[in-house]
C-alpha cells in the first residue's frame, strides 16, 4: 500500500470528481493518510475521513436532491441552510477527533479578511463554514468568527497538507474554468427564478460567479506554483456543469476517475508507484 496526502479543492457539484479520484486511488491500493479540503472538497474529505468509501459516497450521489435541503434565504444569502446543517449533523461525526484520518478544512473570516483552518472540535460546523459561498449561503458563525467559503482565500490548500504529512501529495482542482463563456442573451430575473423555484442562473448571478471564478483560478495557480504537489490533477469536467448542478454527478465522477488513473500512469513513480 502506498500512503499519500490528498488535497481536495472546492467547486460545488463539480466536486463529484473527487469521488472518482478516490475510487481510482482505492483500485490502485493508494491510501490517503491526511486530507486537506475546501468547500465541496471539505465535504468529500470529511465523509472519507469518517470511514466511507468511494462507492458509499457514489451511492448517496445517485439519490441526493440538493433542492430538498435548502430554502429561500434572507438578507445574508439567497438560500437558508437549516435543513442542510441538520443533514450534516446526521451524516457526519460530531467532532474532528472522531475521524479515522486527519482532516483540515479552510474558511475565510469575513470580518478580518484572513484564512481560518479547522482541524479540531465541531466537524459539521467547520464543514458548514467551508461551503458558505458568498451571496448564496449565509455566513457561518463559529465561536466569535463570521465565516465564508474557504475558496475566497485557499481553494486548493496544498500548503496545509504539507504540515500534516511528509508523504507524497496529490492535489485535485475542480474549480470552474475562468474562460467559460456567458450567455448575455439570458435576461431572466431573480423574481422569475424564485417564482418558478428554478435553479437556472439569472445573468446577474452568472456575472457574479464568473467574477469569483477568475481570481480564484489565478490564486490557485499561484499557490500551486509556490507549493507544488507531487501529482496535480485538474479533471476535464464539462465547463457547463456549475457548482449547483448536483443532479449532474456522472460526468464529473467519470472525469475524476479517468484523470486520476491517467495521472498515476504518467507520474506514479513520483509517489513510489511502480511503472
Amino acid at each position: 500500500m502506498i500512503e499519500v496526502g490528498l488535497v481536495l479543492g472546492g467547486g460545488g457539484a463539480r466536486g463529484y470528481a473527487h469521488i472518482g479520484v478516490l475510487k481510482a486511488l482505492e483500485e490502485r491500493d493508494i491510501k490517503p493518510v491526511a486530507i486537506a479540503g475546501c468547500s465541496m472538497g471539505g465535504i468529500v474529505g470529511a465523509m472519507y475521513c469518517s470511514g466511507r468509501t468511494a462507492n458509499d459516497m457514489l451511492e448517496r450521489a445517485h439519490d441526493f436532491k440538493f433542492t430538498e435541503l435548502i430554502d429561500r434565504g434572507d438578507s445574508e444569502g439567497l438560500m437558508r441552510t437549516t435543513r442542510l446543517e441538520k443533514r450534516m449533523r446526521e451524516k457526519l461525526p460530531a467532532t474532528f477527533e472522531e475521524l479515522t484520518i486527519p482532516l483540515k478544512v479552510t474558511a475565510c473570516d469575513i470580518q478580518e479578511g484572513v484564512q481560518v483552518v479547522f482541524d479540531s472540535g465541531d466537524l459539521p460546523a467547520a464543514v458548514r463554514a467551508t461551503i458558505s459561498l458568498p451571496g448564496v449561503f449565509p455566513p457561518a458563525r463559529v465561536g466569535d468568527r463570521i465565516l465564508l467559503d474557504g475558496g475566497l482565500v485557499n481553494n486548493l490548500p496544498v500548503d496545509i497538507i504539507r504540515a500534516m504529512t511528509h508523504r507524497p501529495v496529490i492535489a485535485v482542482d475542480v474549480g470552474a474554468p475562468p474562460d467559460r463563456k456567458l450567455d448575455f442573451e439570458n435576461r431572466s430575473s431573480w423574481f422569475e427564478i424564485i417564482k418558478t423555484r428554478s435553479f437556472k442562473r439569472p445573468l446577474i448571478m452568472e456575472i457574479a460567479m464568473k467574477a469569483y471564478d477568475i481570481p480564484q483560478r489565478l490564486l490557485t495557480d499561484a499557490r500551486v506554483a509556490l507549493n507544488p504537489p507531487d501529482i496535480f490533477v485538474r479533471p476535464p469536467i464539462d465547463p457547463e456543469i456549475k457548482v449547483e448542478d448536483f443532479d449532474e454527478w456522472e460526468q464529473p465522477f467519470n472525469a475524476g476517475y479517468e484523470a486520476m488513473h491517467v495521472a498515476l500512469e504518467e507520474h506514479g513513480a513520483d509517489i513510489g508507484l511502480e511503472a
